[in-house]
């Protein structure tokens, strides 16, 4: 089943079911035992020159394990299974936007059976095809005459489900029964063609969850893959019953701290083991390990619902419609010590100058364009004049002036030559004044 938490993380170090002491218990135990049989071995029947010896080996072995890639080939491998996990959750099927189109479609008392009877048929459709790919439904459901003792499937629909020869599985038929009762009413003038395109649009959807399902089913993660990670996990902890002994040979004894229990050996066995056994439990998420899904629920889930929907729901609208409500919700004393902040964009508080926010007309543009390229004439006809090989744009000193002198010099006749090259205002004549 699907483990649920919500305490606080100390109180979820105490929870067993669906944890990590759960999941690794067993590997634990068993290299435990492995771990101290050799290191009795070592202590009690090897002399001083046979501990000297295996203390090579226990190097050799720790050296060994540097060159396996855990983390890589766990990360990967654990990153595709809940991927690949979590889409499968989300191709799970849910009948509530198809019935609900039915009871907009197919209204009244008089529509009633129909209904009820299309939202059996999809609870029928989910049963049959996820005894195909769930152990839990397989079990609720073994053979097609528990369907009809479910009330799922009536005689004759067993009847005409049995004698359908499907070699490539008949999980469809409930969803062929719903399409050709719609056409039925389609045929009886009780729904148009656009309604018949939207249910048609959500039976369609409705079909691709249990299709992909099987898809997934069919298709799985590489069993070379999933062998590769299972080998690498369990032959790296094998290296380590030996390469993390403790040294007992006199000279190494003298020279390191001896302790007697693998400290950091046990950590790594919790988190690679745990991350191991992450990605295998969710390989197959319909089975019956702790965090598989519970189809069984949905089936209960949507049987109940879709049935509501179809009877009770479908016409019900309360007798009076009021607009009685306030724009600000009220809060209870326990929601408004937690009220949410209200998001801002991240240029809510730019704040821009008032000079800034003047706007330019296109004429006062225009004019600005113009004196800026009267500018630029005037600066050239003064280089011009001075003979210096320089735009008006990229302005230098001349070789020769580096001196306060020369640069003085320069500026001075730079404004003689500019007063000589800006011609002065002229006055109108009398012929070019302006009448009165």
């Amino acid at each position: 089943m699907t483990i649920s938490y919500e305490e606080e993380f100390s109180s979820l170090m105490l929870r067993w079911r669906g944890s990590i002491w759960k999941a690794v218990l067993k590997d634990l135990i068993g290299f435990y035992i492995a771990y101290y049989v050799i290191l009795f071995w070592q202590w009690g029947l090897m002399d001083d020159s046979q501990k000297e010896y295996f203390t090579g080996w226990i190097k050799w072995c720790e050296i060994g394990t540097q060159y396996i890639p855990l983390s890589f080939l766990l990360g990967f491998f654990v990153a595709v299974v809940v991927a690949r996990w979590w889409e499968q959750f989300n191709w799970i099927s849910w009948p509530d936007k198809f019935m609900m189109c039915v009871s907009t479609c197919l209204p009244g008392r008089e529509n009633l059976e129909t209904r009820r009877t299309l939202a059996r048929w999809t609870s029928l459709q989910s049963a049959i095809a996820w005894t195909g790919i769930s152990v839990r439904t397989l079990k609720r459901f073994p053979t097609e005459r528990h369907l009809v003792e479910s009330k799922l499937m009536t005689e004759e629909e067993y009847d005409m489900y049995m004698a359908i020869n499907a070699p490539h599985g008949k999980w469809f038929v409930p969803l062929m029964w719903i399409l050709n009762l719609i056409k039925q009413k389609v045929r009886e003038r009780q729904m148009d063609t656009v309604q018949l395109q939207l249910l048609v649009d959500q039976l369609i959807k409705f079909r691709d969850g249990f299709a992909m399902l099987y898809v997934y089913d069919w298709v799985k993660i590489p069993l070379v893959y999933a062998q590769v990670v299972a080998i690498a996990t369990y032959g790296y902890f094998f290296i380590c019953l030996i390469g993390r002994q403790p040294k007992l040979d006199p000279k190494s004894m003298e020279q390191e701290i001896t302790i007697l229990f693998p400290i950091f050996t046990t950590f790594q066995m919790l988190f690679y083991i745990g991350w191991l056994k992450v990605g295998q439990y969710l390989m197959n998420p319909f089975g019956e390990d702790d965090d598989d899904f519970e189809l069984n629920y949905v089936l209960d889930r949507n049987t109940y619902i879709a049935h509501m929907i179809a009877s009770e729901l479908a016409d019900q609208i309360p007798s009076k419609i009021s607009d009685e409500m306030e724009v600000t919700l009220p809060h209870t004393r326990a929601s408004f010590k937690i009220q949410d902040i209200i998001p801002k964009g991240h240029l809510s508080d730019f704040q821009i100058a008032p000079k800034d926010m003047q706007l330019i007309r296109a004429n006062e543009l225009a004019n600005a364009m113009m004196e800026l390229e009267q500018k630029r004439k005037k600066l050239s006809a003064i280089f011009r004049a001075a003979g210096r090989k320089q735009t008006p744009n990229s302005l230098t000193i001349v070789p020769g002036a580096a001196d306060s002198s020369s640069i003085e010099e320069n500026r001075r006749l730079t404004s003689t030559i500019e007063e000589e090259a800006v011609p002065p205002p002229t006055t109108p004549t009398k012929k070019e004044q302006p009448g009165p």
